[in-house]
């Protein structure tokens, strides 16, 4: 047996003991002399993450995702590493509970982890050209519209009429993944919101550059929406954005929307252009610090 085949299987048998640290003496002494398999990357990102080693298991997920970019299971595993807080659904499960919602406004319901997580007495809209869920199992005061959200907010009376005339208290954007369409989901959720109005935007911490591309370049994707965080902080600092450290993609918390504000609207053009083409690498520098990741797992923070 090779040297390398044997630092390997002791790697194996002390992780299954949970001697973590150990096993990362092992496998770190196989990578010196291979350095190619994934599996190990994969295991040693486990024993640092047991370790509570964050920063190790990030740089041992990424040798990883070297070998395999597309690989979707190391991935995830990826993003627990580099965001320390609860699951997306749970934090919007417990914003669900804290806030319960009157009306709530889900764009981009695809198969409806997100959208049942309304309560039954809640009146839920949910936008979505192509929804993947049993909507004749919907609770009465629920419904789903298949339209793109666009083509939906066309019709300022339309929605008002949805909303019973009143504003939405709480709403989750998760649509199309990409900068221009993101905006303008937020720009037509704002003319609906109430004072007390709380916005929830998926996707705005990329794991990296491939999965934040503009063209889709496996399943684990979040497209170029993060550039919605850069937008809103420079064009929009009178609104308070929070990005919570939720796996696996970040999760947005926007509150203190003002309906009447029309400067992202008049600005449209401009900042779609100044945006659009922007690469990953300006992130490179600091992307905790300019996505205003924070290190809180609290969904609200409402005080």
């Amino acid at each position: 047996m090779s040297d390398s085949k044997q630092y390997k299987e002791l790697g194996i048998t002390c992780l299954k003991a949970d001697d973590f640290v150990t096993a990362i003496d092992w496998f770190e002494k196989y990578n010196e002399q291979q350095g190619d398999d994934l599996s190990v990357f994969d295991m040693l990102g486990g024993a640092y993450l047991a370790l509570g080693d964050r920063d190790s298991a990030v740089n041992a997920y990424t040798s990883a995702l070297r070998i395999d970019p597309k690989h979707t299971v190391i991935s995830l595993k990826l993003s627990r590493a580099l965001l320390a807080g609860v699951n997306y659904l749970q934090a919007l499960s417990a914003a669900h509970q804290q806030l319960k919602p009157q009306y709530y406004i889900e764009i981009g319901v695809c198969k409806g982890a997100s959208f049942s997580l309304a309560h039954a007495d809640c009146h839920a809209i949910g936008i979505d050209p192509e929804p993947q869920l049993d909507l004749s199992c919907l609770p009465e005061k629920h419904q789903v519209v298949s339209k793109t959200s666009d083509d939906y907010f066309s019709s300022s009376e339309s929605v008002k009429e949805d909303l019973e005339g009143q504003g939405f208290d709480m709403a989750f954007l998760d649509g199309m993944h990409l900068f221009e369409y993101a905006l303008r989901d937020f720009i037509n959720l704002e003319k609906h919101a109430h004072v007390d109005s709380v916005v929830f935007i998926h996707d705005l911490y990329p794991l990296n550059a491939e999965t934040a591309r503009r063209e889709r370049f496996a399943n684990f994707w979040s497209g170029d929406v993060w550039k919605l965080a850069l937008c809103l902080q420079t064009y929009r600092p009178d609104l308070e954005y929070t990005l919570l450290p939720c796996p696996p993609t970040g999760l947005a918390l926007v509150k203190k929307l003002d309906s009447s504000s029309t400067v992202l609207q008049d600005h449209y053009d401009e900042i779609v252009e100044k945006y659009a083409e922007m690469s990953y690498s300006v992130l490179e520098k600091d992307k905790a610090k300019m996505l205003a990741l924070t290190t809180t797992d609290h969904p609200l923070l409402i005080g």
